[in-house]
């Protein structure tokens, strides 16, 4: 794994599996908070929300979840998969951003999931599978989610993760007033999910390349004060 720095201070790292980098090269940080964090928690407002990150990756956007979490004093049922176990042995030394680091204690939790595959608090749960995220999605073909982080590799690298199959799975297992965010803006994605029921919005932050919002219900989505939404 190959660190990678990006432009908001926060590192990133290069993936040689499947050549690609696991965040914008603009910001890692800022990318993880604006295009998942923020605008998921700002539209799902509840006191215990359920959580599917795909994947894990880095750990950023469940990290951050749990930080935000403990900031807000709500419940949160994260459930997220990665196949690459090395990776997850990997993060024990991994340089988080303080925001992360100042507010978690990261060595008892990469420990948790790295012996048990889920780490808990008084108000949040962290379960990380470890396998492949189509087997893992037949597995959670039961549960309900209330947001969902599409994160995996772009479509070009990671074709599975974005078709329309995969997409059906999503709209079956997120609630009626849930949201997916994602990083890509690609118009064939956005009509796949169109496609599958969903509305779709675009989602706009500062210099970053435009992210996308996904919902059963389009009366869901305001403005937000930070990122413009708009419907495509």
């Amino acid at each position: 794994m190959k660190l990678i720095y990006t432009a908001d201070g926060s590192i990133s790292a290069y993936n040689d599996a499947y050549n690609d980098y696991y965040h914008d090269r603009k910001g890692a940080l800022f990318e993880s908070i604006y295009k998942h964090i923020y605008p998921a928690f700002h539209i799902i407002n509840k006191p215990h929300i359920r959580i599917l990150d795909l994947c894990f990756g880095l750990g950023y956007n469940s990290l951050l979840t749990l930080v935000f979490a403990k900031r807000i004093n709500v419940q949160v049922e994260i459930y997220s998969v990665e196949s690459d176990l090395l990776l997850l042995e990997s993060l024990y030394n991994f340089p988080y951003p303080k925001i992360i680091s100042n507010y978690l204690d990261i060595s008892n939790i990469i420990k948790a999931i790295n012996n048990d595959m889920v780490f808990m608090d008084y108000n949040v749960k962290l379960s990380v599978f470890r396998g492949d995220a189509i087997d893992f999605l037949h597995f959670l073909k039961d549960c309900i989610f209330d947001i969902v982080y599409q994160d995996a590799f772009s479509p070009s690298k990671n074709p599975l993760l974005w078709n329309k199959s995969h997409f059906l799975s999503l709209y079956e297992i997120l609630c009626n007033q849930g949201v997916i965010t994602t990083y890509s803006s690609a118009q064939h994605i956005r009509n796949i999910a169109k496609e599958c029921g969903f509305g779709v919005f675009d989602m706009k932050f500062n210099s970053f390349k435009n992210g996308s919002l996904f919902t059963k219900n389009i009366n869901i989505v305001d403005n937000l004060d930070s990122i413009e939404f708009s419907l495509c």
